[in-house]
């Protein structure tokens, strides 16, 4: 990357920092702000804007943000709400994720017929993941049900690690490295989900422990808290990468267990500069995407695509968040907002690229096109549709007496 475009990227940081507080009030996904922004200082417009020859640099950079928020998602999840409403985010992880990446394949091989199926289960599982935090002021209104926002908050940190084991068995099986040897795919499930999820539960408590540790005796600051906090997010990706796991899920385990061996204020603490350090990278990735994917994708793109993504976004993953919530105890309106809202990000970004990398499939550019459409159009639609869906949905909040409906 130029010393310009980092020059410039930085730039764009601090004008969106002076403004940042407006746009929380708007509901206004910050990302949808950098993607416009790349989109006007790319090579198609003024082009001040160079991501360099490759890709690979704009992989490595939306892996590290990915790495990080979800290592912090897991690490502030509320993990006794999590215990006490374990069957309403037990129901979307088992039910919803899978009957997602079911119906997405379905809608791809309906609506792009030139998809081979292998290529469409690729293309469901990368569309598939919702980042809830990308509308961060929704997460922070009171307004909304605590039992809504810890759903969403604990399905958005978990799919990534499903989808992305989807994603690599349909990457495999489509290419022409297929192996249907079932004792090889044992193999891959248990690296990719079972051994990454040890190894960022070890890591994550590990590192915690170690810190919790220093901060009592007086051998850490604050300052160096928060960046070892950092240090052992990367460790998690890093360590299970090397295994031939998924980071991801190692990162988000981690985050789970890092939480586990620290008290709840400390770990708010230790997570502030990750916090912010996961937003800027995003925040980055979003930039470079708007500038070099956006116009391509949506300029190449037929109309099947844009039938697709917004059958993905809107249709999809209402009927399978709806589906899993049958009979959970929870209001309609909150079903239907949880249904409603599920904004595609940082982690259909990098499934994307990965299979841009590991790939070898007939349909990369459709691929392309479509999550460029489907992730712009998430942005758009719910940042739109954020003020209505709370005020409808803060009625089941007034509803319980000005208590959280608790399911």
């Amino acid at each position: 990357m130029a010393t310009n475009t980092v020059f410039v990227l930085t730039i764009l940081v601090l004008c969106y920092a002076v403004v940042s507080g407006v746009v929380v009030r708007w509901y206004v996904a910050p990302a949808l702000i950098f993607i416009a922004f790349g989109i006007v200082l790319g090579p198609f417009a003024f082009g001040v804007i160079d991501a360099g020859p490759d890709a690979h640099s704009f992989t490595v950079l939306a892996q590290l943000a990915l790495t990080v928020i979800l290592f912090n998602q897991a690490a502030e999840l509320d993990l006794p709400a999590l215990v006490r409403r374990r069957h309403v985010t037990f129901r979307l992880l088992v039910v919803g994720i899978p009957l997602s990446l079911l119906l997405g394949t379905v809608t791809a091989l309906l609506v792009l017929p030139v998809m081979p199926v292998w290529e469409a289960v690729c293309l469901a599982a990368i569309i598939a993941p919702t980042e809830v935090a990308l509308i961060e002021a929704l997460l922070d209104d009171r307004r909304v049900p605590e039992a809504v926002r810890h759903a969403l908050s604990a399905e958005s940190g978990c799919y990534d690690g499903f989808a992305l084991a989807a994603m690599l068995a349909a990457l495999a099986l489509a290419s022409d490295r297929a192996d249907h040897d079932p004792t090889r795919w044992g193999t891959f499930l248990l690296r990719t989900e079972f051994l990454s999820l040890g190894v960022g539960l070890v890591v994550g408590f590990a590192g915690g422990w170690v810190i919790a540790l220093s901060r009592q005796r007086g051998w850490m600051n604050d300052v160096w808290a928060q960046l070892a906090t950092l240090a052992v997010a990367l460790v998690c990706f890093e360590l299970a990468e090397q295994l031939h796991g998924s980071g991801f899920v190692a990162a988000f385990a981690g985050g789970l267990a890092f939480a586990v061996a620290n008290r709840r204020k400390a770990v708010i603490e230790q997570t502030q500069f990750s916090d912010a350090t996961g937003q800027l990278l995003e925040l980055v990735v979003f930039a470079l995407f708007g500038g070099y994917a956006v116009i391509v994708g949506w300029r190449d793109a037929g109309w099947r695509v844009f039938v697709f993504a917004a059958v993905a976004v809107v249709v999809v993953r209402l009927a399978a968040v709806s589906v899993a919530l049958l009979g959970s105890g929870m209001p309609a309106r909150s079903r239907l907002f949880i249904g409603w809202f599920g904004p595609r990000g940082i982690g259909t970004l990098v499934l994307g690229l990965l299979m841009i990398e590991r790939g070898e499939l007939q349909q990369t550019d459709l691929i392309t096109q479509a999550v460029a459409v489907t992730v712009v159009f998430s942005l758009v639609l719910h940042s739109v549709t954020a003020p209505l869906g709370i005020r409808l949905v803060a009625r089941d909040r007034l509803g319980s007496g000005g208590r959280t409906t608790s399911p």
